[in-house]
């Protein structure tokens, strides 16, 4: 359902125009010791919205994303960057510890199951060098908007409303279609949330979950930030972020 979303057309042309949002570019100017010169992967490259700087920072770039729809978009845009269409859960196109740093930007990594989640995440640590890098956002299951439905704003003007029904009914029809497949457990919950008209089932996890995730497949998480990149902490206060984002380092047992 999710990979057949965001290998829509009109998906892939909203995600060009896309920036590096806030927490992103602290991320890259903190640990940019982990990034210049050196090998970066770039998991969920998207159409390309995190290449620009990291290809040019790096001396090493691999764009990969899922969605051969993107990946066919980054080509077009980047001539001569190197893009793959691959999937998280299998990187064994990769070597053992060939990189640097590995970004998995924009809560890629929700677009998939628990088990699958667990899968990649050992994937990524897989190919990551001794103490390398690991950065990625998810969607916080403490948000206050986490688990919403369908609703409808009231605009004076006819053709904006019309538009605005459109968007409800068909909204409500995803919503209907896909609610009973959300899950929800005491670590994690798969929300048919309001991304792209309810279409998909998205992960959401809160900080101390997420910390102990990362730690059960070899990461030590380092930092936290909400989406207008303020530094968080654990008991930090974060019901006004949608997600989170996290800078984790490889462990060696």
């Amino acid at each position: 359902m999710n990979k057949k979303k965001y290998e829509s057309k009109s998906v892939v042309s909203a995600y060009i125009n896309m920036r590096l949002q806030n927490p992103e570019v602290m991320i890259i100017v903190k640990y940019r010791e982990f990034i210049s010169g050196k090998h970066v992967l770039d998991i969920g490259c998207g159409s390309g919205r995190t290449t620009a700087i990291l290809k040019n920072l790096s001396s090493g770039y691999v764009g990969l994303d899922y969605s051969l729809e993107m990946v066919e978009s980054c080509r077009k845009r980047f001539e001569g960057v190197s893009f793959l269409h691959s999937d998280v859960r299998d990187l064994s196109e990769f070597k053992d510890g060939e990189f640097d740093c590995v970004m998995f930007s924009f809560n890629g990594l929700d677009s998939i199951n628990h088990d699958d989640r667990l899968k990649g995440l050992r994937e990524i640590r897989r190919v990551l060098k001794k103490e390398g890098l690991f950065v990625f956002s998810s969607h916080n299951r403490n948000h206050r908007f986490a688990i919403s439905r369908p609703g409808i704003e009231i605009l004076t003007t006819p053709c904006k409303q019309a538009g605005n029904i459109i968007k409800f009914l068909k909204s409500m029809r995803n919503h209907l279609r896909n609610k009973n497949q959300q899950v929800f457990k005491d670590q994690y919950a798969i929300i048919n949330d309001v991304a792209h008209n309810y279409a998909m089932l998205t992960y959401y996890i809160d900080k101390v979950n997420q910390i102990k995730q990362l730690e059960d497949v070899g990461f030590e998480t380092i930092d936290m930030y909400d989406t207008l990149g303020n530094m968080l902490f654990q008991d930090s206060d974060d019901k006004d972020s949608a997600w989170i984002y996290y800078v984790a380092k490889k462990l060696i047992h």
